[in-house]
This record gives structure tokens, sequence and C-alpha cells, in this order.
């Protein structure tokens, strides 16, 4: 692969990538929206504090129709500390109480988390296609 093809691949997947955080992160901004505005305002309890490699997220509790439930509530940007124990407004979808929100931005859905990767992924393939075009302007050089 030429290196004017490499810059140009990894530009395009870039911008793919790019789309696709935002996309993901619209549709979810979307359903959490929803959500809050639809759903039953209850108070959840933060169990328990995950922070891994990829993903953060804090597991609660909350009880909604007389049900105790659990849920991990993720958020793509931003990585908050709450501490254990401490209490949060949620938003429970009256026909899927296992699908709650903050109005903050924080949801359910595994997904919701994507955008943040999707971005990083993206910064990478962008830097990738600048080693590309140094490059190229080092052989035109010489």
């Amino acid at each position: 692969m030429t290196r004017t093809r490499w810059t140009a691949s990894c530009l395009a997947l870039a911008a793919v990538l790019g789309l696709l955080a935002a996309g993901v992160f619209l549709a979810d901004d979307r359903q959490r929206s929803r959500i809050v505005d639809q759903g039953d305002q209850v108070r959840a309890v933060v169990t328990a504090d995950h922070d891994d490699e990829f993903d953060h997220w804090y597991a609660v509790r909350y009880t909604v129709q007389g049900t105790a439930r659990s849920a991990d509530l993720r958020y793509p940007w931003v990585i908050d500390k709450l501490p254990v124990g401490s209490e949060l407004t949620v938003y429970v979808d009256a026909d899927h109480p296992e699908m709650i929100a903050t109005a903050d931005g924080y949801s359910t859905p595994v997904w919701a988390s994507a955008p943040g990767f999707l971005a990083v992924l993206a910064v990478a393939a962008a830097f990738a296609s600048t080693a590309g075009l140094f490059r190229n302007r080092r052989t035109r050089q010489v």
C-alpha cells in the first residue's frame, strides 16, 4: 500500500469511527432523554464502582413497582467519582424497568460507553494517517 493510500485510508477510517461515535452517542442520548422525560423517578444507591481498562460504570440498586432491582450505569465521556453508598435520582422506563437513566447523562445500555472508545480509535486512526504524511514529505525532500 502506498503512503498516500495509507494516509487516505486512515483518514477515512477516522471519519467513519468519528461518525459512528456520534451516532451511537446521539441514539443513546435520545433514549436516555425519553426515559428521563417519561420515566418514573426513584432513588438508587451506588453499590459498586467498576473501572477496567476499557470501561467505567457504577452498579446501582433501586426499587420500582415493589421490586428490588439492580443495574449498571454508564456515561461515555465522563468518569465521575460517585462514592459507594451514595444516592442518585434515576428515572425508570415504565415498559422496561431494567432500563434506567439519570438527568445528567448516565444510562443502562452496555453500548452507552461505546462513543468514548470509538472516539479514541478515531483519534488513533487520524494520528496513524499523519505518520504517513510525514513519511511522504521526508521521502519527497530526499
